[in-house]
């Protein structure tokens, strides 16, 4: 029984190994089961098995990315010196200068977005990174969180087509100042703390130089 727990947890890894290459090569869209089975060496029924459908699988290795991206991040700058709250803006930094560090990513996030079937952004997940902005955010009522992460999550969207389909280069920076700005101003910051916290962790963001290699493997270190 063991063994073939193992045996089925190695596939799933496989899976999402081969598909993230395929993802960053062709793209979410183009991509086909065919196709991952073919470079996973694996029977076609074990990737619906396994993630049930493509945008259960495409969110996966979105999550997988991110979640891997803020865990460099910490372990590079100890961001256990920092406040809870300052991390999580120093990260909201980090992700949108990594939505434009690569136009492969930006891509994926884009296609992946664009299909109905999938959520990007969740409601859970984006009221978890709300709450964790500092106690302001976390002693609002479940109106007001419910308001605020609706409102956040249309900004996310909306960022998101602004990089990809804008002609000219957009400062990753400025998406995100306004993004922050807006929550911060919407739950009682003032206008001068608010952008004092997020110019302070654009400084230390200006620390760190990361890009995104084939397949989506990130590359982090100092300026």
């Amino acid at each position: 029984m063991a063994n073939t727990y193992l045996a089925g947890e190695q596939t799933k890894r496989n899976i999402l190994r081969e598909s993230k290459k395929l993802f960053y090569k062709k793209g979410y869209t183009e991509t086909t089961y065919s196709d991952i089975s073919s470079v996973a060496k694996v029977n076609r029924a074990l990737i619906p098995y396994h993630f049930k459908n493509k945008q259960i699988l495409g969110l996966e290795i979105y999550n997988q990315i991110i979640a891997e991206f803020y865990e460099l991040i910490d372990n590079i700058l100890d961001t256990s010196q920092f406040d809870t709250d300052f991390v999580s803006i120093l990260h909201t930094i980090a992700y949108y200068r990594l939505l434009t560090s690569n136009k492969q990513f930006l891509q994926f996030l884009s296609e992946l977005q664009a299909d109905e079937n999938a959520s990007l952004f969740d409601v859970e997940t984006e009221q978890e990174w709300l709450t964790s902005l500092g106690s302001k955010f976390a002693n609002l009522n479940e109106t007001e969180l419910a308001m605020l992460t609706k409102m956040s999550i249309g900004m996310k969207k909306e960022s998101l087509s602004m990089l990809t389909n804008t002609s000219k280069e957009l400062s990753a920076d400025l998406v995100a100042h306004m993004h922050l700005h807006m929550l911060m101003r919407y739950v009682g910051y003032s206008t001068k703390k608010a952008d004092e916290l997020i110019n302070a962790a654009i400084e230390i963001a200006n620390l760190l130089n990361f890009q995104i290699k084939n397949g989506f493997a990130i590359e982090l270190k100092y300026n």
